[in-house]
Formats: structure tokens, sequence, C-alpha cells
């Protein structure tokens, strides 16, 4: 199973070490998202981040950014449903929450949905049951390209892996209270056990 980062909604300090430090570790995407700050400021970001990371950068809403960097590709949202005119290749991803939608994106290269169990990070349950999801796998409607958010944490890995789940993005069990606490051991150690139990 793939594991992927969805980023902090703004820039806090050591954020460059903090990522590089996942993606060393082996995570496959970066969903880099940053509504509260500048775009000047995310490019500085992402010009700090070692270049031999940034085809596992995928950013949501700040496509301009892909003219700047060698990217993996845009995620759509609510914010910016309609994606631009993109070269081949930059990867182009949406986000859903309904099991119906999954076979209407597969002209997407990444459906990230969900949420599939409660949200850690938002008060959000998701739209279908168990039942549901495993429906969608003998159906094969769970495939390759679907990344799995929402809930997602060590108790709830093992159970998206037996919907045929074959890829994952954390948010609230791998970010907590960081950088409030300013725990970073505490932080790698939580990246560490996703990462083990994705593989």
């Amino acid at each position: 199973m793939k594991l992927s980062i969805i980023s902090l909604d703004y820039i806090f300090p050591d954020e460059v070490e903090v990522l590089s430090h996942f993606f060393e570790r082996g995570v496959t995407y970066l969903v880099l998202r940053k509504p509260q700050n500048l775009e000047k400021d995310i490019i500085q970001l992402i010009s700090q981040i070692p270049q031999k990371y940034h085809d596992r950068i995928i950013v949501q809403d700040r496509f301009s950014l892909l003219k700047r960097f060698d990217l993996n590709g845009i995620l759509l949202s609510k914010k910016s449903p309609k994606a631009p005119a993109l070269e081949k290749r930059f990867s182009k991803s949406i986000s859903c929450s309904r099991i119906d939608d999954i076979m209407k994106y597969q002209n997407f290269h990444h459906i990230f949905f969900g949420p599939v169990f409660d949200s850690i990070s938002k008060t959000i349950k998701p739209a279908f049951g168990e039942t549901a999801l495993k429906d969608a796998k003998e159906r094969n409607i769970i495939n390759e390209k679907v990344i799995a958010m929402g809930g997602i944490g060590k108790q709830t890995i093992p159970e998206a892996k037996s919907y045929g789940i074959e890829s994952v993005a954390v948010l609230g069990s791998l970010w907590k209270n960081y950088p409030a606490d300013n725990d970073k051991k505490a932080l790698y150690d939580r990246f560490d056990i996703l990462y083990e139990i994705c593989c």
C-alpha cells in the first residue's frame, strides 16, 4: 500500500526539513495545500525542497506553480473545479466523496476519495458505510487510481486494505498537534508507524 501526505494549510517553521524527511522515508505523494499563505511564500517553500522530490508534489488550487516547478501535477477542488490546460507530463487529480463518482472520474490520474472513515481533523463522516465499500470492491470500482483519505490512521489502514484500497493519504493522524507541540520526534515516529503499517 502507498502512503501519501496532505499538508497543513499554512507554512510552519522547519517545514522544508520535515517534508524532506518524509520524502526521504518514502512518502509517495505530498498534496501541497496552503490557502493561508501567499503564492510567493509557497514558491519559496518549494524552492527549498530538494528538486529530486518535486515530482512527488501535487498542488491544490495554485496551478500557476506548475509553470515554475517540475511538479507531479494538480488536485482539483471545490474552489478550483476545472483543470487548466496542462502539459501531458503533469498528472490531474480530483477529490470526491461518493463511490459512484469514482467511475465518473476514471480519466483522472488519481482520485482522492473520502472521507472513508470518520475524519480526524474535521467533523465529517462518510456518506456511505461498510457494506457499500465491500460492494465497491466486489464490483472493482475501487482500483489503483483511488487514494483513500479521511480518518486514515494506524487503526483504519488495515480495514482500508480489506476494501481493496491500495493507496491512502493522511492528515490528522500524522500532524496531530504539530507544530504547536514542536515535538518533531513524535511526528517522525507517527510517520514511521503509518508507513510500516502500509508496507
